[in-house]
């Protein structure tokens, strides 16, 4: 009976909806600051006068949008009402679980990924980021949530709906505001409003950025497909410095070693990657931007490698088994054909083809691509592998024979950052390192008769392997996330091994330079070059590069929601450097 009263009492008050959505709005607004009190009080003793008045203003601005949620909430049909506020509880789940890992909120760029990679990765980001803890920070939301089920729903139709206008209205011009004025970095206030604000801005920046066609390249015709072939490949989540080939004390890539002894690997050590994001990543190395951020929609507006593969004369493939950077192909081309770009393959190309993805991991691409060049000669192909995503227990066999180094990480362990943590979680990356970019090699070159080719060879971005108690894996812009390899493999057979004779020693090479060597390669002549591409490779000097920059964030810089970073030389100590955990056990 106690209980029921104040119940009782706001729903016979002149407006029951609006008065239960502010009192529930006021307690989930307090609930944010009593789990995160250290991180609130270390905002505002770094923010001044003026800064803390903002942060108030802001602090009105959420807590209104709160009410004006709860208030539409209250104005669904109890049903509607029950799903909505389910659908609430996950989203604040989700949201602490972000915040755990990242010491963030979800933003636009991490739903444009959820959005748009594989399912996979979706699933194995939840193993990374899942907490129990979270349900500890969910509880109290979800019993305010719970409260808003007992007000009496309104049974006019209409009339809900008018209702509804205004606060609908103003939730999305306070984050429109927000969007055009504010970063979405700054710091977060609310899950629900934050969770929002993410998917309006994912919205908005769809609407800005540019949906036009690409630059189009001189008229050039080649005299006949060309006898070589060319192949990009563009790993995942590997890590530079976890290549013995890059001095690192385990054997993690013997072959590769092997193959650089007998002068058929240039190994052009550390590069710097582009972005801690493999879509940034991707989005540079496809059509050669070099200016961070692209604030002008470069990357949607040059040329692609693809168009100047097909100018001189190469059949393009792209196989994309891990979502790399056919999908915003494929979405600008709006269901038509992707400009030059001869043929491409998903994984269920491979499935189609009876070719077990699942078991062979990389290797079926290493044989696919034997197979395609044992046809003839004169392809470009761009590979997006799937490499060292976590998890990385995924990425090799159950097989004792690829379980190298002991002990490993269970399929579906969490990143546990402790010292016995990471030797489980390094020595199973490695395995991983040994099997899918070592193995993947030593199947390539061994069973390919045409060796008429060339690879160039790098990886999206690094990883962190908890090295400062991490737990995410990239994401982030710590800088030895964009740590990754670069080398370049030449068939022995390949017509244009000089120009490897001509990379000067000392050179340190970015992501920024892949664009212009693969045209050197292809033999592009400069009048066919539109846009001011980094150096190649093949041009660069012990001078050059002597600061390498990279982004994480929003690939547009959308109102400053993104950071440049900067690799010096030398580099900070401890950059491009990594070592094993433990005594790191091999097995027998």
């Amino acid at each position: 009976m106690i209980a029921k009263c104040p119940l009782r009492a706001i729903t016979q008050a002149p407006y029951p909806r609006a008065i239960s959505a502010f009192l529930a709005a006021t307690l989930a607004v307090l609930i944010d600051p009593i789990f995160r009190f250290s991180d609130y009080r270390a905002l505002l003793h770094l923010l001044p006068v003026v800064g803390t008045m903002k942060f108030s203003g802001a602090l009105t601005l959420v807590f209104v949008q709160v009410v004006a949620l709860f208030y539409l909430i209250l104005l669904l049909p109890r049903l509607l009402r029950t799903v909505a506020l389910l659908l609430s509880v996950f989203v604040v789940v989700v949201q602490f679980s972000y915040w755990q890992t990242l010491a963030q909120f979800m933003t636009s760029t991490d739903l444009f990924l959820t959005l748009t990679v594989g399912a996979d990765h979706v699933k194995e980001a939840v193993l990374s980021f899942f907490n129990p803890l979270v349900f500890l920070y969910t509880l109290p939301y979800a019993l305010v949530l719970s409260t808003l089920i007992l007000v009496p729903p309104r049974s006019a139709f209409r009339k809900s709906l008018a209702l509804s206008l205004l606060p609908a209205l103003y939730l999305l011009a306070s984050n429109y505001a927000l969007f055009l004025h504010v970063a979405e970095g700054n710091f977060h206030l609310n899950p629900l409003t934050s969770f929002l604000r993410s998917t309006l801005h994912y919205e908005f920046e769809n609407l800005r950025e540019y949906h036009g066609p690409r630059d189009d390249l001189p008229t050039f015709h080649a005299f006949q497909r060309p006898l070589d072939s060319i192949i990009y490949v563009i790993d995942e989540s590997v890590r530079g410095s976890n290549l013995s080939l890059n001095g690192y004390p385990r054997a993690t890539t013997p072959f590769l070693q092997s193959l650089e002894s007998q002068e058929g690997l240039k190994n052009l050590g550390i590069c710097v990657a582009a972005s801690s994001f493999s879509h940034i990543s991707n989005a540079y190395l496809v059509t050669g931007h070099n200016a961070f951020p692209d604030d002008a929609f470069r990357t949607a507006k040059n040329p692609t490698i693809f168009d100047y593969a097909k100018k001189m004369g190469y059949e393009t493939i792209y196989i994309d088994i891990d979502n790399g950077y056919l999908f915003p192909l494929m979405k600008a081309a709006q269901k038509g054909p992707v400009r030059s770009l001869d043929r491409w393959m998903t994984e269920q190309s491979f499935k189609e083809r009876h070719i077990d993805l699942e078991t062979m991991k990389d290797l079926a691409v290493a044989r696919f691509l034997s197979s395609l060049l044992h046809e003839r000669g004169g392809y470009f192909v761009l590979v997006n592998k799937k490499g060292l995503h976590f998890h990385y227990r995924n990425r090799y066999p159950d097989d004792p024979a690829f379980t190298i180094w002991k002990p490993v990480m269970e399929a579906s362990e969490p990143i546990d950052p402790s010292p016995t943590g990471r030797e489980k979680l390094v020595n199973t990356y490695d395995n991983g390192i040994r099997f899918q970019v070592d193995e993947f090699f030593r199947v390539f070159v061994s069973d390919t008769p045409n060796q008429n080719y060339v690879i160039l060879y790098t990886s999206d971005h690094g990883q962190t392997l908890a090295e400062h108690g991490q737990v995410y894996t990239h994401m982030k812009p710590d800088k030895v996330i964009v740590d990754v390899p670069e080398f370049l493999v030449v068939g022995e057979r390949y017509g244009r091994k000089g120009i490897l004779a001509g990379i000067r020693p000392g050179i340190r090479v970015s992501h920024l330079n892949n664009f212009a060597t693969l045209l050197d390669l292809m033999g592009v002549p400069m009048s066919l070059r539109v846009r001011p591409y980094d150096k190649s490779i093949f041009s660069l000097t012990a001078e050059d590069n002597r600061v390498r920059t990279y982004m994480s964030g929003s690939l547009h810089g959308f109102v400053g929601n993104y950071v440049v970073k900067r690799i010096p030389t030398p580099p900070d100590e401890g950059w491009g450097v990594s070592r094993p955990v433990g005594n790191g056990a091999k097995s027998e």
